[in-house]
């Protein structure tokens, strides 16, 4: 299915159960005459489950966030391993009633007016969550948003970076598109099928064993990667090593510092997600207000909401 395609439509007969084997999905339904996003599927997971278990037409749109590759059960297969799997049909039958749970919830929170005209959370929660698709997390692993609204443009996340890695940040933290207080920064999403490895010719781009997408010595700094990348997080930039403090420095904690001028070669880099560093990225361990925060698409959902037990991205007043 190409981006935007529709797996299938609400009101339409079930044809079966789908499941996402890469790239992500997008499930809406229309509620008080607009449509709505109600849930981000991740690839591995599947969709289509509740026309199956009711019987009854499907109830939410299902559109491809970004190229997708899905396998369709067909309706009439899939009704018959239900049929003959108590389990299968036990755990269906409770996700169902789960969603009915949570779609009731959906349309009391959207048709519920604070008298201003102004839309309700839900509402901006399925706006958030529309804008991020748009910024490619749906096909990203990983990706860094900033929370406006906390933020205190000490620059400590681009400063915590560029000391790690050879005087080059990784990221920009005032560029990206920003949403009601969340920006997506210019940093890599990490993507599930890295537009950069397209035309790398020392084959210098390679993915880690947990997702990290990263560039080795290799490169040649021939700049198709920095072409190829649809979100410009890649960026080409003299790498400094860092210096080997001399016997004074050591003694006196001293740190040199890394050297900032561009003479040399260029190469491209970009964000590694720190895979070297056994305690996670600097650049939000660096953030003093916690503005900075990693979201893959699974916990999505649950960070707009506030659901995941980490903090809600859209409940926090302007300072």
């Amino acid at each position: 299915f190409a981006a935007g395609e529709e797996l299938f439509h609400e009101g339409d007969e079930a044809d079966g159960l789908y499941l996402i084997q890469s790239g992500s999905v997008t499930v809406s339904r229309m509620i008080a005459g607009r449509e709505v996003v109600l849930f981000y599927v991740a690839a591995g997971n599947y969709v289509g489950e509740m026309s199956l278990v009711s019987g009854e037409p499907r109830y939410a749109t299902v559109r491809a966030a970004v190229a997708t590759d899905a396998v369709l059960i067909k309706a009439d297969r899939m009704r018959d391993i239900i049929s003959k799997n108590p389990e299968i049909r036990s755990s269906l039958d409770a996700r169902y009633m789960q969603h009915l749970q949570e779609q009731e919830k959906r349309e009391q929170l959207e048709n519920v007016s604070n008298g201003s005209g102004s839309i309700t959370s839900q509402s901006t929660q399925s706006n958030l969550i529309s804008f991020l698709i748009q910024q490619g997390v749906g096909e990203a692993t990983d990706v860094l948003l900033i929370d406006e609204s906390l933020c205190v443009r000490c620059n400590y996340c681009e400063e915590a970076c560029a000391s790690t890695h050879g005087g080059a940040s990784r990221l920009d933290r005032d560029t990206g598109p920003i949403f009601a207080n969340i920006r997506v920064p210019t940093s890599c999403r990490h993507c599930e099928h890295p537009h950069c490895m397209k035309d790398c010719p020392p084959d210098a781009i390679h993915r880690a064993p947990h997702g990290e997408v990263y560039i080795d010595d290799s490169c040649i700094g021939c700049g198709n990667c920095q072409q190829n990348c649809p979100y410009d997080v890649i960026q080409m930039a003299v790498i400094h090593e860092q210096p080997e403090r001399s016997l004074w420095q050591m003694l006196l904690g001293i740190t040199p510092k890394v050297a900032n001028d561009q003479e040399g070669t260029k190469v491209a880099v970009k964000c590694d997600m720190c895979k070297d560093i056994a305690e996670g990225p600097v650049c939000v361990r660096a953030c003093p207000v916690g503005a900075a925060l990693r979201v893959n698409p699974e916990g999505l959902l649950g960070y707009a909401s506030g659901t995941s037990g980490e903090v809600n991205l859209l409940d926090h007043e302007e300072h």
